[in-house]
Formats: C-alpha cells, sequence, structure tokens
C-alpha cells in the first residue's frame, strides 16, 4: 500500500487502521495530496495554519472545562463541554463509552492534535525531499515551525493521554500494518527532540515569522529558540501524574529551559472569527448586569487561602454537601481593592449571586468573578496570554526548592506577589504571619514558603492556560480522591484497535487520585508537615 500521509488527519488516526490492513486498500485523495504538496505555496501554508489547530487544547473548550475543574481551579454547575461528571464529588470514573454524549473531552484534543501533526509531517516530508520554498531563510522558517508545532502537538498529547501515537516526518505509514500506541513517557520524550530540532534548525539560519497566520505574533528565529525552550521545560515538568513522578523530575533540565526560554509572555494576536481564546471569554462572561462570570467562576481552593477571617477554613472543615459560597476578606489586591471586601480586585471582583442550580450541589458556589482576562472583546481582538513569563518564573521556584536552593526562589515568588498583590514579600520561612497572612493553611495558621509557591502559581496563572492547573495538582497531590490523572485514549480509537475498552478515575480505578496533602513539601522548609 502506498504511503498515507494523512492517516492521523482522520479519526485521531485509527480510522484507517482497518484499511491498512488491507494491503489492496489505496487512499483515492492520495493523488491530489502528493500534488499538493510539490506547491511551496501550499506546503509553507500547511505550516503556517497549523497553529490555530492546536490552540483551542488549552484556550478552547475541550478539555479545558473539564480538567480544570476537575483539580478545582474553576468550578461550575453547567454540564457543557463535559465537565459536571467528573468534577462531581465524590468523583467517579470517566465514561469512556464512544457513545458517552461527553466524549469530546478526549476525543476532540486527541484528533485536533494528530491533525495539526498530520498538517506539518506533509509539508516536512515535502521539504525532506528537496522542495524549496524560494530561499534558505524561508525553507529553514517553514521547517523549524513546522517540528516546534510537531513537538507541542506531541507535548499536549503526553501530558495528557496515558498513550498516544508517535508520528513524524519520516514515519513511513504504508509500512505500518497496524500503528502502536507508545506510553506518555515515551511520548513527550519524543516532544523535546522535536523541540530540540526546531531549535537546531532556528539557530543555524536566521528568520522572521510573520503573526498572522503562524503564531500570530511576530517573532525572530532566536524568538522562536526561546518559545520551544520555555515549552520544553512545561513538557519536562508537567508530564508528572503523581506527586513521586513530580519529584522524580530533572529540575536542573527544567532551570536549564526555563534560563534559555521566553523573556517575555508569549501572547498571540486574536483575530476574530479566526483566532479567539474561548477559555478566557468563558471565564469572563457576562450575560446579565450584576452576573459576571456566569459560566464558570474561580474555586474558593484557589482563592480560598487568601482568606483573612475563618470562612475559608470553616468552607474546608464542613461536609462537602454543606458548603457554600462566602465573602472574603484579604490584603491580596488581585482578589479585594483597599476600600473593603466587596471593592473589586484587580484580577477577581466579589458577587453575592449563586448562579448555579442548587441541586448540582451548593459546594461549587462561589461568590467571586474574574476579569483580568477575557471581559468585553479582549478574548477576541487583544493580546491572548499562552506561556507567561511569570509561569516560567514560578516553575523554577519550584525547581530551586526542590533543589534544596530556596533562597535562590524567593525573589521569584516576590516578583507578582509584591507587584501584582501588593503583599509583603515571603522569605524562606514563608509569608509574614499574623492576621493578615497570605497564604494560610488549612487549618488557618500561616502558610510555608511551598504553600506561597503553589499559591502564587494558582492565582498568576489563572485564565492562561486551562490545563495548567491540572497538571500541577496531579504533581502536586492537591485534586480530590479518586479524580482522574490523565485522560484515556478514546474509545472509539480502541474500538477501530480492536483494544479493549478503559477509563480513569473513581474509587479503585486506575489513575484515581490518592487522598490529597496539599501541605506536604517537596524539601525541608519552615512550617511544614
Amino acid at each position: 500500500m502506498r504511503q498515507i500521509r494523512n492517516w492521523v488527519a482522520m479519526a485521531g488516526g485509527a480510522a484507517l487502521i482497518m484499511g491498512c490492513q488491507d494491503l489492496a486498500v489505496t487512499n483515492p485523495n492520495l493523488a491530489d495530496r502528493e500534488r499538493a504538496t510539490r506547491q511551496p505555496t501550499t506546503v509553507e501554508t500547511l505550516v503556517s495554519t497549523s497553529f490555530r489547530n492546536w490552540w483551542p487544547v488549552g484556550h478552547g473548550y475541550y478539555p479545558a472545562w473539564a480538567l480544570a475543574t476537575i483539580a478545582n481551579d474553576v468550578t461550575s454547575g453547567f454540564a457543557d463541554y463535559g465537565q459536571l461528571e467528573p468534577s462531581a464529588e465524590p468523583r467517579s470514573a470517566w465514561n469512556n463509552s464512544p457513545v458517552n454524549n461527553r466524549n469530546s473531552v478526549n476525543v476532540s484534543p486527541f484528533n485536533a492534535l494528530y491533525g495539526t501533526i498530520s498538517s506539518v509531517n506533509d509539508a516536512l516530508t515535502a521539504m525532506d525531499q528537496g522542495l524549496s520554498l524560494g530561499d534558505a531563510a524561508r525553507t529553514a522558517r517553514a521547517r523549524a515551525v513546522g517540528k516546534f508545532l510537531q513537538g507541542i502537538s506531541h507535548g499536549s498529547l503526553g501530558m495528557l493521554f496515558d498513550q498516544a501515537y508517535i508520528v513524524d516526518e519520516k514515519t513511513r505509514l504504508d509500512t505500518i500494518r497496524k500503528p502502536q500506541l507508545q506510553p506518555y513517557k515515551d511520548v513527550l520524550a519524543a516532544a523535546v527532540a522535536q523541540m530540540d530540532a526546531a531549535i537546531a534548525i532556528a539557530n543555524a539560519q536566521s528568520f522572521t515569522i510573520p503573526a498572522s497566520p503562524w503564531l500570530y505574533t511576530a517573532m525572530s528565529s532566536a524568538d522562536l529558540v526561546r518559545l520551544s525552550n520555555s515549552f520544553a521545560a512545561r513538557f519536562l515538568a508537567y508530564g508528572a501524574r503523581t506527586r513521586a513522578e513530580r519529584a522524580a523530575v530533572d529540575w536542573n533540565k527544567v532551570i536549564q529551559r526555563i534560563d534559555a526560554g521566553i523573556t517575555t509572555d508569549f501572547s498571540p494576536a486574536g483575530e476574530p472569527s479566526v483566532f479567539e481564546d474561548n477559555w478566557k471569554r468563558l471565564l469572563a462572561r457576562l450575560r446579565t448586569v450584576g452576573r459576571p462570570s456566569d459560566y464558570g467562576r474561580p474555586s474558593y481552593w484557589t482563592i480560598g487561602p487568601a482568606d483573612s477571617t475563618n470562612g475559608f477554613v470553616n468552607w474546608v472543615a464542613a461536609p462537602v454537601a454543606n458548603r457554600a459560597g462566602f465573602q472574603m476578606r484579604t490584603r491580596d489586591r488581585r482578589i479585594q481593592g483597599p476600600a473593603g471586601p466587596t471593592d473589586p480586585g484587580t484580577y477577581f471582583v466579589y458577587n453575592k449571586n449563586d448562579i448555579f442550580a442548587a441541586a448540582r450541589g451548593t459546594y461549587r458556589y462561589s461568590h467571586y468573578a474574574f476579569t483580568r482576562y477575557g471581559t468585553g472583546t479582549s478574548w477576541q481582538v487583544g493580546p491572548l496570554p499562552a506561556l507567561t513569563r511569570s509561569e516560567m518564573d514560578l516553575l523554577k521556584a519550584e525547581a530551586l526548592i526542590r533543589l534544596g536552593r530556596a533562597a535562590e526562589a524567593v525573589p521569584l515568588i516576590n516578583k507578582t506577589r509584591v507587584a501584582n498583590g501588593q503583599l509583603p514579600p515571603v522569605t524562606v520561612d514563608g509569608p509574614p504571619d499574623g492576621p493578615g497572612c497570605v497564604p494560610r493553611k488549612l487549618s488557618g495558621a500561616c502558610g510555608s514558603l511551598w504553600d506561597a509557591l503553589r499559591y502564587e502559581k494558582r492565582i498568576e496563572g489563572y485564565g492562561v492556560d486551562g490545563t495548567i492547573s491540572f497538571f500541577d495538582a496531579r504533581g502536586w497531590q492537591t485534586m480530590p480522591v479518586n479524580s482522574l490523572t490523565q485522560l484515556p485514549v478514546p474509545g472509539s480509537e480502541l474500538e477501530v484497535l480492536q483494544q479493549a475498552n478503559y477509563t480513569f478515575g473513581g474509587p479503585g480505578g486506575q489513575s484515581s487520585a490518592p487522598d490529597p496533602d496539599a501541605e506536604k513539601c517537596p524539601a525541608v522548609l519552615g512550617r511544614c508537615p
């Protein structure tokens, strides 16, 4: 059978596997596809338009809403986008049936990521076969961005799914009788190698990347090198499924990548109806006056540690079914202004309305709305932060704490804590003790440096990428017991592979989160259990 380059673009790859087992089957689209990939303009377009196919994974509906609510970063009482069932307490196993009407949580990202991979693989194959796009710089640009997109797609697959296919431009699909799923660690290793390939190409040839439709922000080849290193840092750290795996990360390598990474936020510019951030839009959605964030709201697990009263302490201590919204008081100016508890903060605002149905659990209630990103039309026209310098600073701070270099982590935590939160700086012993301590432990005692780091990362990262809080929560062991910690390969894919269906989460299930132990420190620090 001839090579089928569009294999992974169809139903995530498996839709053609059964056909591939019959060597007489041909692909009727292959001739047109091969003609198209002989055209320089078409090949360049395959690369330049693929970033927007990757984008919705963390900035759209699936799987961001399900994962962020599982991680208790966001709370919502709506069923849309597959978030209601997996975020219900007590947790249950994910329904991985092909006929589950919520199955887009794992089907959509699986298909979208392989669609991106398929497009850039076609382009890279054409260039490997000698196609020039006009000059060395232009060809190098397409090759480097193609490898970058290949890498971030495999990286997303490796962070999200327990296993996936590794498919690059050298994969000869015509010689594969039955493609094999590879464990997530191998997928992540392949992603890092692909990022390094992008880096090598960009280091060898200078070029300029236009904004639209490439990465929706203009950058140089040196900028792409930095961005690739920052994404590689994500893959190295966020791939961990458990506290033990997070501890075993090579944190020195993470620091090396961060130090070679971005120096300013990566914030693509939106284009209405073409390139938008629906994650940010729904976080800040206002359809009725007086009801901001009327789709999903900041969870008290995210903002509650800033509470100076016993509201959060009592909320945590109450049975889940008895929890309800409450008003906080805090010194963190991102949550509350200086005039009092109803004075809007710079990121969050108090709103007394309970906007979710009580029948779905009052524990989902929150009296706070989000206003930092996504208001008005900013989600479709303005800069859309996707990977920020503060995320990298705080990830480096985590690495330094884990390596026994906590004093070096302090200024990185204080960057946003002091400038944005207007909070007193932390020391290696944590935040200053007293009635206004931020953050506090679940007991109400003043928190440690580890508590301050995790709080800062959740507050500063809120609204940036809908998947990061999930990756952090599983590695920090903060998710509710029996939450799923990764996504299974979609049931429809398993059917075509003729493999048994499986799933994650729920009591006694595979990849079910253990009892949370949020305040256990990974190093010797003051105020740590």
